[in-house]
């Protein structure tokens, strides 16, 4: 729904998705997808420099949380 690449190799609590060129960054995403829909992405740059091109996604919820996120995602207008 966000155009993001992720490995699917990746374990552990967390997904890092790098943000697609439509994004200046993944400040500007989250900012998006908070003030649009109301769901929050960790943007990877508050990790440091390497991470601005990333969100940081918690895996750390029920799969009802997730459905309704993307749901919320899924209704707004997906443009920068």
């Amino acid at each position: 729904a966000v155009d993001c690449a992720f490995d699917n190799n990746q374990q552990g609590m967390f997904v890092w998705a790098k943000v697609s060129d439509q994004w200046k960054d993944g400040y500007e995403l989250s900012d998006y997808l908070l003030y649009n829909a109301q769901v929050f992405l960790t943007p990877g740059g508050i990790f440091g420099n390497a991470g601005n091109l990333y969100v940081r996604i918690s895996l750390c919820q029920d799969v009802a949380l997730f459905e309704k996120a993307l749901e919320q995602i899924q209704s707004v207008n997906i443009t920068a």
